[in-house]
């Protein structure tokens, strides 16, 4: 039997992705499509989903590690935030491309679940070490340095409590898209502080480091807001279920 074709397989993933109930407005606009093309492609080229976690992990990481060696220039920040952006559709690619074959495995899962938490535990430290390094002088003071270390902690109890809540909620399984209107969209727009990829285009102002901290940290304090506010809900909602 011959493989679907790359139109065939992004028009069936459309059908069949995730609910898009409050996901980010960057993954839900561009990541998550972006995401199905190159699942497509993965998919007519015979790769396997850990191989795609693999090279989004590469992606990744290389661009982790230039966020710490390299002087951030407008085109050293620009080829850093897309190496990044790469790597976060490539993440929304393993999954789909599962889904694609007919499902996944335990073991996809936990691979995809460690890269993202090894990604989300170094990338705040590289954004201190690049400040450290290269801007030092240019910041309002020695202080500044603790934004990255705190929207890595606020970023760290985001991403566990997430997961958690979101596998016992429906007991590792996934739920496919709806009819979403108004409310959706308004919640994706209201999350938009926790959006990674947003991050990732944020960190293309890292050749400006007071701009640069400015959203950062601007994008930190709605994160924090936005965790304090969904911590309890999801508590209470999970204390329903029983």
């Amino acid at each position: 039997m011959s493989k679907p074709t790359i139109a065939q397989s992004i028009r069936d993933l459309s059908r069949a992705q995730k609910s898009k109930a409050g996901a980010p407005l960057y993954s839900r606009v561009i990541n998550r499509p972006v995401g199905r093309v190159l699942a497509a492609v993965a998919h007519q080229l015979g790769m396997t989903p850990d191989q795609v976690t693999a090279v989004s992990a590469l992606c990744t990481y290389t661009g982790i590690v230039l966020i710490a060696v390299v002087r951030p220039t407008v085109v050293s920040c620009v080829a850093v935030s897309l190496l990044l952006m790469l790597g976060y559709a490539l993440d929304s690619a393993d999954g789909q491309l599962a889904r694609l074959r007919h499902g996944g495995s335990k073991a996809g899962e936990w691979l995809d679940h460690v890269a993202d938490v090894i990604k989300l535990s170094t990338i705040h430290s590289a954004i201190a070490i690049s400040l450290y390094r290269f801007s030092i002088d240019q910041l309002p003071g020695a202080w500044a340095l603790l934004i990255p270390l705190a929207f890595g902690a606020v970023q760290g109890i985001h991403f566990f409590s997430y997961i958690l809540t979101y596998q016992l909620r429906y007991h590792g399984g996934t739920p496919l898209a709806k009819d979403e209107k108004k409310p959706g969209l308004l919640k994706s727009v209201l999350s938009a502080p926790t959006d990674y990829g947003l991050m990732c285009f944020v960190l293309m102002l890292r050749c400006s480091p007071t701009a640069f901290l400015w959203v950062y940290g601007l994008m930190l304090v709605g994160y924090a807001a936005y965790v304090v506010a969904a911590l309890p809900k999801w508590y209470l909602e999970l204390r329903r279920q029983g």
